[in-house]
């Protein structure tokens, strides 16, 4: 069973052609990822300029509040939260949305509208702010950690904060993680193109709804 899965999974990712399944910087426009840079660098050396970008970045997702809650802390579980994600992952899919590589009809109207300057705005402010965390049942959440540490830490990592092309997904709500891997395993997911798909295929209810909980306990 478990060679089964492990081809289905290697599988996907010879199909996509993606081992990375993400993308990041190189992936970008030239003229975007510059600026992304640029920004980037300015918060880190200029308490002014991050508070600037903080401002910018609150006022331009009034818009954003209702889906992922204020300052990127979600509370419907239909929506993921984006505070604390790594800027390079939000720059990714919010480019994605814009070029019509993701597809969600609410974001890619959005998206379309941004200026490259707001996309970096965006990603940076939602990085900047602290993750409200849920709660999540301690009990599941034991039974998740081996399959969690099995299936998910290759790619984003064995504490869930991801890295440049990966999502961070440590303190998540557990019902928005459970709906999205019922998504991918029942092939019903809008994202194409994606290893999640192999690695959520062998995966029962009970499984997913422990990975969901261990996932959400992780800070």
């Amino acid at each position: 069973m478990r060679f089964a899965i492990g081809m289905i999974t290697l599988f996907a990712l010879l199909l996509t052609g993606q081992a990375s399944a993400q993308h990041g910087l190189d992936a970008l426009p030239e003229a975007l990822a510059e600026a992304f840079l640029n920004q980037q660098e300015e918060i880190r050396q200029d308490p002014a300029a991050r508070a600037r970008v903080i401002e910018a970045g609150r006022e331009r997702a009034i818009f954003c509040n209702t889906c992922h809650g204020r300052d990127g802390s979600a509370q419907r579980i239909n929506y993921p939260s984006l505070a604390s994600q790594n800027p390079v992952y939000l720059l990714d899919q919010i480019e994605q949305f814009a070029d019509g590589t993701r597809e969600k009809l609410v974001m890619n109207v959005l998206a379309e509208t941004f200026s490259i300057e707001e996309k970096v705005t965006l990603a940076l402010y939602y990085s900047e702010m602290p993750l409200q965390t849920p709660q999540a049942d301690l009990d599941l959440a034991r039974r998740g950690a081996p399959i969690y540490q099995a299936r998910c830490a290759a790619c984003h990592g064995p504490g869930g904060l991801g890295e440049e092309g990966y999502a961070r997904i440590a303190g998540q709500q557990p019902g928005y993680v459970a709906n999205v891997l019922r998504e991918y395993r029942s092939g019903d997911s809008p994202r194409r193109f994606s290893v999640m798909y192999g690695i959520a295929s062998g995966l029962g209810n009970d499984d997913i709804d422990a990975v969901a909980h261990y996932i959400a306990s992780l800070r």
